[in-house]
């Protein structure tokens, strides 16, 4: 589509239409939430594991133009301070920050590392196919109903209670890093630090050059355990997760030193770059910086990369800080430290009418619950659109002003940019 033909953009909200990933880990049939949420009947083998909207060259969100349906990338590109604002325009090289997403997991996706800037731009240029963008990925997750994911390395003092409780671990591992970490005592968080990545690139390491002896330690360890009456929930999700990774799988291990947390529904988590993590099971938003660069280690079947992974990896054992846990607020905040989004969660009722205002930055909404109702002035007229549950709506920077109410009760996430001095 050629730049010059495309409409110009107007002061008024904006229905987009976006794209759904089928990854394998998706959920599926008539309980598949991303159908539910969007209102169709989802085909019955087909998982249906995220919805992107956004601009990424990947899967770009579409903008409904009256009668024109147009990629919302080529139209930033052809009016980006219109759409996005001069601040954002300039700060971002014409480019929405961005991208956000509906995440729906029926079972584990892959033990992660997301790259810094610098790290994902000698990433990109070394390795192009794996990591399509030289961008970093700073990214929070909110809970729509629940989320159970494995995320940060353990605390000092449980990672040595890992290496005793799991001797195949420990023996896999070897005698003489484990026994250092083992037997020293210490608190000072750098010699801790030190500490978990001997251990932990020792462990990867030995997975590249013995996959037979990680079978074997696996084996050994699913043996044992199955033969115990009861289970801690590590020790049945590795035992779930065995069934499925038969191979020399080495997140099957690393799961056993990470955190294992659950959020309950509008309960946030925000992951910086270096911060191992998986998500496990259950229904999210996520936002996060523009950019699809994933380095994997393991619960996976698509391409791992452990060398530059332990390179990678936030070494330092900290607690994890859940956001968003204060209940019954008209607007929650998740703030985080990226400049490139900032996520709400608005949660109205029918006597609830938010006037709004863009401070010349585009906002993105997405309805997850009822329906909202946006009304703006649009000069000699006013104008109104219904926003049903699962739709979303783009509010160029051109609009300064309008106004969010719901018919009845309704919950939407408002993503826009820190304000850019």
């Amino acid at each position: 589509m050629m730049l010059d033909t495309l409409p110009h953009v107007e002061a008024r909200p904006y229905l987009l239409k976006n794209s759904i990933q089928h990854y394998a880990w998706g959920t599926r049939g008539n309980q598949a939430f991303i159908p539910n949420l969007l209102g169709f009947k989802p085909e019955p083998e087909l998982p249906y594991a995220e919805l992107w909207i956004g601009a990424h060259p990947k899967a770009p969100s579409s903008v409904v133009v009256g009668e024109m349906v147009i990629p919302l990338d080529q139209w930033i590109h052809a009016y980006p301070v219109q759409i996005l604002g001069s601040k954002i325009a300039n700060t971002f090289s014409n480019q929405l920050p961005f991208l956000f997403k509906v995440l729906s997991a029926s079972e584990s996706l892959s033990i992660q590392v997301h790259p810094n800037k610098a790290q994902a731009n000698a990433l990109h240029l070394r390795d192009p196919i794996h990591y399509p963008d030289a961008n970093h990925k700073p990214e929070l997750a909110i809970a729509l109903d629940s989320l159970t994911a494995l995320m940060g390395i353990k605390p000092f003092a449980d990672i040595q209670e890992t290496l005793r409780r799991y001797p195949e671990i420990a023996n896999f591992i070897g005698e003489s890093v484990c026994t250092r970490v083992l037997n020293v005592v210490t608190s000072d968080p750098q010699e801790q630090r030190t500490l978990i990545q001997t251990l932990f690139s020792t462990l990867v390491t030995n997975s590249m050059h013995y996959e037979e002896g990680l079978v074997r330690a696996i084996e050994k360890l699913a043996e044992r355990l199955s033969q115990f009456s009861s289970l801690e929930e590590i020790e049945v999700l590795f035992l779930s997760l065995r069934a499925k990774y038969t191979g020399p799988d080495v997140g099957l291990f690393v799961m056993f030193l990470l955190n294992l947390i659950h959020l309950t529904a509008g309960q946030g988590l925000f992951t910086d770059a270096g911060t191992p993590h998986a998500y496990i099971k259950g229904n999210i938003v996520e936002c996060m910086a523009n950019s699809d660069n994933v380095v994997r280690v393991g619960l996976t079947d698509k391409f791992t990369d452990p060398e530059n992974l332990i390179d990678i990896i936030d070494y330092s054992p900290a607690p994890l800080s859940v956001l968003g846990s204060n209940s019954g607020l008209e607007e929650k905040l998740y703030q985080t430290p990226a400049s490139e989004f900032r996520v709400s969660r608005l949660t109205l009722n029918s006597s609830t009418k938010r006037q709004e205002t863009t401070e010349n930055q585009l906002k993105l909404f997405l309805v997850t619950k009822g329906i909202a109702v946006v009304r703006w002035n649009s000069g000699s007229a006013d104008g109104k659109m219904i926003v049903k549950q699962g739709q979303s709506i783009l509010i160029p920077a051109c609009l300064r002003e309008f106004h969010v109410s719901t018919e009845a009760s309704g919950e939407l996430f408002m993503v826009e940019v820190p304000v850019v001095d």
